[in-house]
């Protein structure tokens, strides 16, 4: 009689086992028809210990959760179901209590995921078009999270690089570093990948990792003209003049039709002092585009300047000869300056600094129609700005 108790108990228990199992095969058949049914049956059975240690459960309550997140009826559905992936892979690796049945389900779990893999970029291009860059992020992360559980060893760079992307737009500097790097070092994302990341190391001003970042991408991309562009701006910046000359000259060996190059080479010389040097290159930039503003802009001050210089030092000597000759020759720097002025007006005519040097050279040559004319464009723009005011 107690064998046959023992033997019905057995029964009871493995009837109550198939009864919480059975909850996981009516969540599964009802995905496509009741998502409120499959999730009430899934729920059950996560909640019952005698189904909450089976693989399948977690499948199945995986596949729910990211209906339940389609469906809208669940915002962290997609986060819920990567936590129930996770899990089923852990206990498919342990097997039963005894240690059988290791490895039943990983079939079934690569089929999952496979699916699974689809609806999770799917919703990160979703989350993209919305605009909800943080979604996007999840969605891309629990992407390389599914290659990771499946043990795959390929590096998935579209996925990292949209990681990136998205973690840059959500403004999550950390992870936007954290991503770009993985692409620049996978040969992902080009010069792009190296310039956003150039601009997360501005935003937190990092200064230390723009230089490495930018060195690295100019190995790399040593024919896209951006980065060097970039560096060298970067050491602009920073007052770096010796390597940012240094590197303009090479810039200038590549591209030695670029005005752009001559132009903060002739900043640098003008800056140090080196004002021949600065004439050359604004003469190469302007003989390159006539019209580039800066360029004529400069000239006619750095002309100006000296004139002013060469004025000053006449006032000074006491010989009359001496004086009349170092005025002639101060003259002849101040007329230098008038053309570069003259056309720097043209390309920018509402350029108010341009027009107080046009006025001062133009009464200094006894120019008096010009110089009413320009005291008439500086009270316009004057009471221009008044107006807006």
């Amino acid at each position: 009689m107690k064998k046959i108790s023992f033997l019905f108990l057995t029964c009871l228990i493995s009837i109550s086992i198939m009864a919480q199992k059975g909850k996981v095969i009516t969540a599964e058949t009802l995905l496509l028809t009741d998502i409120d049914g499959a999730k009430k049956a899934i729920d059950e059975a996560l909640a019952n210990e005698k189904s909450n240690t089976w693989p399948k459960t977690y499948i199945v309550a995986g596949k729910v959760y990211t209906k339940l997140k389609q469906a809208g009826k669940d915002a962290d559905g997609l986060k819920k179901s990567i936590e129930f992936y996770t899990k089923a892979v852990e206990l498919d690796k342990k097997g039963d209590e005894k240690g059988k049945g290791i490895g039943k389900f990983e079939k079934e779990l690569k089929i999952a995921f496979t699916f699974y893999r689809t609806d999770l970029t799917n919703a990160g291009v979703e989350g993209f078009n919305s605009e909800k860059f943080g979604d996007a992020l999840t969605a891309f992360e629990n992407v390389l999270k599914v290659n990771e559980l499946e043990g795959s060893t390929n590096v998935d760079t579209v996925i990292i690089y949209n990681c990136a992307l998205a973690a840059y737009n959500n403004k999550d500097w950390n992870k936007a570093e954290k991503y770009f790097k993985e692409a620049i070092n996978n040969n992902y994302g080009g010069v792009d990948a190296v310039i956003l990341l150039h601009q997360v190391y501005s935003t937190t001003g990092d200064s230390a990792k723009m230089e490495d970042n930018l060195k690295l991408g100019l190995v790399k991309y040593a024919n896209d003209d951006r980065i060097l562009t970039t560096l060298i701006n970067f050491y602009l910046s920073a007052q770096q003049n010796d390597k940012a000359t240094a590197y303009l000259n090479t810039a200038i060996q590549k591209d030695p039709t670029n005005p752009s190059f001559y132009y903060a080479r002739a900043v640098l010389f003008d800056q140090s002092k080196k004002f021949e040097e600065a004439e050359v290159d604004y003469l190469k930039c302007i003989s390159l585009d006539e019209n580039y503003f800066n360029a004529l802009y400069n000239l006619g001050v750095l002309y100006y300047n000296r004139a002013v210089e060469n004025n000053n030092k006449a006032n000074d000597l006491t010989d009359m000869k001496a004086f009349e000759k170092a005025r002639a020759e101060a003259d002849k720097t101040f007329e230098k300056s008038l053309p570069f002025m003259e056309r720097a007006h043209i390309v920018n005519p509402k350029e108010l600094a341009v027009l107080e040097s046009l006025k001062n050279l133009y009464y200094r040559f006894e120019n008096f129609d010009k110089y009413k004319e320009v005291q008439g464009k500086i009270k316009a723009l004057e009471d221009e700005v008044q107006v807006k005011n």
